[in-house]
């Protein structure tokens, strides 16, 4: 949705010059909005129905006996909710300060890149937030990966997907693996994962291993690699960059795609209210003359929320 103020101009230039860049750069470093695929919703607030697993986990006994009826069931419904929120951030493009820079950059292309950054790292933050404080259960690898003589990464991960298969009634296609990118490296280096690549992909040295060819070799959805990390220090002090995603942690996890029904399995969702914000983020522009400026806008309405129970369609494996 537009904004309802004729002052404020919707971009969809901008937002088009912006998603070449997430493209190219930041979709590298982010993977919340695959750890948290998206799913439009009508209103801010509300719920969905989820179907219990105990529908389909318990046999129901259908056997039939002459003359009489046939056996009923009944299921079980529950319930999820979301709340969603808007974020947003301006950022004002001085009448000289765009002319001083004029030979030498597009002043609101560059504060739109700066924009959709920030709230793409915000999004991040959150779902990795929301995974780290699901409470999911803790399974520690046979043998830390780091010990690459006789780790097993492969069975570590074998055993996760077997469980969200009996869990959840899925296959290993319908995996993804979320794991940060010191993990992904110690996972390069163990002498299991090395003799698996000289006859999956013979002649490629493991250490160039990428992400797909990682999946491929699982047999799973996707990889998808943590690697984003921010200044946790204020302003004027030394930077000092954290990972967002905790190394030594990571995440087997039945993933929908953006706009999936709700009634595919997915660990999380990322609630976005399309009436006020259709697009992550939308981004406008509007004019502020006592400060000569105009002012380049982006904001997101979201919740990111896990959408079915604790361990239902997420594996933690620890000590990595």
């Amino acid at each position: 949705m537009r904004s309802e103020s004729t002052l404020v101009t919707y971009r969809p230039d901008l937002s088009a010059q912006v998603n070449e860049y997430d493209a190219e750069k930041a979709a590298t470093r982010f993977i919340g909005r695959l750890a948290a695929p998206v799913f439009t919703v009508p209103e801010a607030s509300g719920g969905y129905p989820i179907i219990n697993r105990e529908n389909f986990k318990k046999p129901a006994n259908a056997k039939r006996a002459e003359g009489a009826k046939f056996n009923r069931i009944t299921g079980e419904f529950g319930k999820g909710t979301f709340d969603c929120e808007e974020y947003g951030l301006e950022y004002p493009i001085d009448d000289r300060k765009r002319r001083r820079y004029r030979n030498l950059i597009d002043a609101e292309a560059a504060g739109s890149k700066v924009l959709w950054f920030q709230l793409l790292l915000g999004h991040e933050i959150r779902v990795a937030t929301l995974y780290s404080g699901a409470g999911f259960s803790n399974t520690n690898v046979a043998t830390d990966w780091s010990t690459t003589a006789t780790a097993v990464p492969l069975d570590d991960i074998a055993t996760g997907i077997e469980t969200l298969e009996d869990n959840c009634g899925v296959g290993p296609a319908d995996v993804s693996m979320i794991i940060p990118r010191p993990d992904f490296r110690e996972l390069q280096r163990t002498a299991q994962v090395i003799d698996k690549t000289k006859y999956t992909y013979p002649g490629l040295q493991p250490a160039l291993l990428q992400a797909t060819q990682v999946a491929a070799m699982l047999g799973i959805k996707q990889v998808l690699i943590a690697r984003s990390s921010y200044d946790t220090k204020e302003e004027g002090v030394t930077e000092s960059m954290s990972q967002i995603w905790t190394a030594g942690v990571m995440y087997l996890a039945v993933l929908a795609d953006d706009e999936g029904p709700l009634e595919e399995p997915s660990a999380a969702r990322t609630m976005m209210w399309d009436v006020n914000a259709p697009e992550m983020p939308v981004m406008e522009s509007y004019r502020e003359e006592n400060i000569k400026s105009d002012i380049v806008r982006a904001r997101m309405d979201t919740d990111e929320v896990l959408t079915g129970a604790v361990n239902l369609f997420a594996y933690k494996l620890t000590n990595t």
